[in-house]
């Protein structure tokens, strides 16, 4: 759970990070993922009129997406607008594969933006594309479900008349990790090197090349957008870090320290993760935490094993042999 603004910005320091132009992944991903979440359920889209779809709109609410129109229906050609819409690149994706089903037939696709309104032009193309698979997560973590229930503030969330909804007065959308991993795979042999990234104040433990790369562009970048949020954290002792986890990532479905160990000397910090959505994602995020708290730079160990994912944060001033 997301707004839109840090999912565009997300993508756009990735991109400057890796001196790539990823529109086109994410929308390709974003198309192939929708597909594959239409393959798990039982009422899908059919026919020409979304009117006519069942429990379409309601998803597409639930989801925070914008409301969609047919603008222009022939028999080669299609364009539909999206109101609200979120990014370009993942809406598209999405309009695309849900026409693609609804009519049965594969279609070419490109968009348009301006300032509230997405256009989707879809051709009919003949060419044959498998269904997509499953996607496997490169983590060995547990994915035990989080029950935010007790910790969320209903009061703060507000549904809107346009087809979305806001938590303490900002629009979110749901994003599936099965779209992050789709993402992932489809940049990853375009990357050769990062700019403007801290990579050696990343360590991934049993991951690396290109993917190691990607991770710490993603897990840089989402440090920076939290450090530029000037959010304040403040820990005094080891289970304050629970509570911190739970406020600036469990609340976005990100996941959340479990049994966190801390150093008084220099804050250094250890722990379990629970539920991780993604380890660049959280653990750049963390990190970003770990420094407001701390007023020092830091530098992020993450690993997994036996279903468990692990965090470590030292002072960048610690050599990596002592992490």
């Amino acid at each position: 759970m997301v707004s839109p603004i840090w999912l565009n910005s997300l993508l756009s320091n990735v991109e400057m990070k890796t001196s790539l132009s990823l529109g086109r992944k994410i929308a390709h991903a974003s198309s192939e993922s929708e597909e594959f979440l239409f393959s798990l359920q039982e009422e899908i889209p059919r026919g020409k009129n979304p009117r006519k779809w069942k429990k379409f709109s309601e998803g597409r609410i639930c989801r925070g997406l914008g409301e969609i129109e047919i603008i222009e229906e022939t028999s080669e050609k299609t364009t539909i607008l999206v109101n609200r819409y979120c990014s370009g690149p993942l809406d598209a994706g999405i309009i695309a594969s849900t026409w693609e089903v609804a009519t049965g037939k594969r279609h070419k696709f490109r968009w348009s933006e301006s300032k509230d309104v997405l256009m989707v032009e879809l051709t009919k193309d003949e060419v044959k594309i498998p269904s997509p698979r499953e996607m496997k997560k490169n983590w060995s973590g547990s994915d035990e479900t989080l029950n935010n229930s007790s910790i969320i503030q209903w009061s703060d969330v507000r549904e809107l008349d346009t087809m979305s909804w806001e938590v303490n007065g900002e629009r979110k959308i749901m994003i599936h990790r099965d779209l992050i991993l789709r993402f992932e795979e489809y940049s990853l042999s375009q990357i050769s090197s990062l700019r403007d990234s801290r990579e050696g104040d990343y360590i991934w433990n049993d991951v690396d090349g290109n993917r190691s790369l990607w991770w710490t562009a993603v897990a840089d970048s989402c440090r920076q957008l939290f450090s530029d949020s000037e959010k304040h954290v403040m820990i005094s002792e080891a289970k304050d870090w629970t509570s911190s986890s739970i406020r600036n990532l469990s609340l976005q479905g990100l996941g959340r320290l479990s049994n966190p160990e801390l150093k008084s000397e220099n804050g250094e910090l250890d722990s379990e993760v629970i539920g991780c959505f993604h380890p660049a994602i959280f653990g750049g995020i963390l990190l970003g935490c770990w420094e407001r708290s701390t007023g020092v730079k830091g530098r992020l160990k993450m690993g997994s094993g036996e279903g468990v994912v692990t965090v470590n944060i030292a002072p960048k001033r610690i050599s990596t042999s002592s992490l």
